[in-house]
């Protein structure tokens, strides 16, 4: 029998494994980020990256308010 537990919390997933041994079964836990498709995450990441190294290097071009971004575009 399989049984999925979606968005379990870290003592949930204890529990469960501590129950699981009780009756010889097994548990498996998958991370949070394997439940978006993986060129997303991937594409954050580097976006990510990016606008970091921006910070950094000063080129990164912050606004205030909304106004001022749509007044520059």
């Amino acid at each position: 029998m399989t049984i999925v537990v979606r968005n379990a919390s870290q003592p949930l997933a204890r529990a469960l494994k501590e129950m699981a041994k009780l009756d010889g079964a097994s548990v498996s836990v998958e991370k949070d980020t394997d439940t978006y498709p993986k060129p997303l995450v991937k594409s954050l990441l580097k976006a990510d990256k990016e606008i970091e190294r921006a910070r950094k290097r000063g080129t990164l071009k912050a606004y205030d308010s909304v106004d001022a971004l749509f007044a520059e575009l």
